[in-house]
């Protein structure tokens, strides 16, 4: 199964909804709204910054409850696409250590 595919499919069966699906990624679309997800008061986003910088950007994960943007749960930055999207499909199980969302 292609791994964005994968990644939506691990958030919807830990009950999340999917805001913006993740699509594979390719050199060209390296965008700030790669994919999200929430599951009431937490919302998962993952990005890229700055947008099409290749040379310069990183992937972010940032987790928030509340919309408190300014407080994140999680905010990983790396520059590896696939640990970025290794760390993005072990969220939901992160996060639900943390107790009830």
């Amino acid at each position: 199964m292609e791994l964005a595919l994968q990644i939506n499919s691990v958030f919807r069966v830990a009950g999340w909804q999917i805001v913006k699906p993740l699509e594979p990624l390719t050199p060209d679309h390296l965008i700030e709204d790669l994919a999200q997800y929430s599951k009431r008061a937490v919302v998962v986003d993952l990005g890229y910054y700055p947008e099409n910088d290749a040379e310069n950007g990183a992937f972010r994960i940032h987790a928030v409850r509340d919309q408190d943007w300014e407080h994140p749960l999680v905010d990983i930055k790396v520059r590896d696409a696939n640990m970025a999207l290794d760390l993005l499909r072990q969220m939901p199980g992160l996060l639900g250590r943390l107790g009830p969302l």
